[in-house]
């Protein structure tokens, strides 16, 4: 192996991928079975915990299926003009178009400028198209969140499920904007989507990975696999980094360098969006000496019915570990240092 069989780009699948088998073949298998027990899904998780790339290889198994049509829709975008432009490239438009009198610019071109209501007509015709021809459509939405143009996506979407149309729905989304999406008015269906939140990876995965690439001993496999807490992105970025200094252990200017690439990749987005709040808990743990659940309150004056909200909601932002009773943890590598640092810097500003 000559290359890096590691990655710094998000969303790109590296040799040295370790898949999410479980989520990967429960959604597949959900999908493709007679009767669905769900038309949607949406994966969530922290910041690098490999959203996109388990939505990438999902959407790559139903492309490579003959009976499966794949719509990537970007958010940024008019979701009904580029669904309706994805899917004329799969299936003949002509009589449909002429049924409603919308003109099509192109099958990869879009749509010309109409109302919601035509666009919400054309792409039901289009699906009832689909469903003749025995055929199925996926629609694979990355980085979601709570907007205008989604929120009459889902609606309309809600009412093509209801007239047992052929289509199916994939996103992924940060907790706290699928939270704020599913709780909006109006929302009751993306409220009941099953949401698969990517936690840690298999610590016995990443120790054979990397014993396979290193060619290390047990004992070295174990100390970088604790190093990187189960954590994707820093799994990816330690390889990496040792791969390219040609080094197998773990010291001073490999943390340093692994430090710099954590904060900018991803904990900074991580601590711009978390509330104030949570940044004061967050804080308490860190000066914290024995993480007790106790300590942290005392540290903030606060009440167990007061902090709980604030622990539940770090918890299922990936952000802390609550599993041992009393204790608190926290879940991402080497972001203990990242808020001292970041403390230090603030206060000198």
């Amino acid at each position: 192996m000559n290359s890096n069989p590691f990655t710094l780009i998000f969303g790109v699948e590296p040799q040295s991928y370790i898949p999410r088998n479980e989520e990967y073949l429960r959604i597949i298998s959900d999908f493709e079975s007679t009767r669905p027990t769900s038309s949607g899904y949406v994966i969530t998780g922290v910041r690098g915990c490999g959203k996109t790339v388990l939505l990438t290889s999902i959407q790559n198994h139903f492309s490579a299926e003959r009976d499966w049509f794949v719509l990537r829709l970007n958010p940024d975008l008019d979701f009904f003009s580029s669904a309706i432009s994805q899917l004329g490239e799969y299936i003949h438009l002509k009589e449909l178009v002429n049924e409603i009198n919308i003109s099509i610019a192109g099958f990869g071109g879009g749509v010309s400028t109409r109302s919601l209501s035509d666009y919400e007509t054309l792409l039901r015709k289009m699906l009832n198209d689909v469903k003749k021809q025995n055929k199925k459509v996926l629609i694979a939405i990355d980085e979601a969140s709570n907007t205008k143009n989604l929120k009459s996506f889902a609606h309309s979407y809600q009412a093509f499920i209801g007239e047992g149309l052929p289509v199916f729905l994939l996103m992924t989304a940060l907790p706290e904007n699928f939270n704020s999406l599913s709780n909006s008015k109006n929302a009751t269906f993306l409220r009941r989507l099953p949401r698969i939140n990517l936690g840690k990876l298999s610590n016995y995965l990443i120790e054979q990975k990397y014993k396979e690439i290193f060619d290390i001993s047990d004992e070295n496999a174990v100390k970088l696999t604790n190093f990187v807490m189960g954590y994707p992105y820093a799994f990816q970025l330690l390889g990496s980094l040792l791969w390219d200094e040609n080094k197998k252990v773990i010291d001073e200017e490999i943390t340093a360098k692994l430090d710099v690439l954590l904060y900018d990749g991803a904990y900074k987005a991580i601590w711009t969006h978390t509330s104030p709040k949570e940044k004061e808990v967050l804080l308490a743990m860190a000066h914290s000496h024995d993480m007790t659940v106790k300590d942290i309150r005392g540290r903030l004056n606060l009440e167990n019915n007061q902090f709980s909200p604030y622990r539940e909601s770090l918890r299922e932002s990936g952000l802390i570990n609550t599993d041992s009773f009393g204790i608190i943890s926290f879940s991402l590598p080497r972001f203990r240092e990242f808020i001292l640092k970041t403390e230090q810097f603030e206060s000198l500003t």
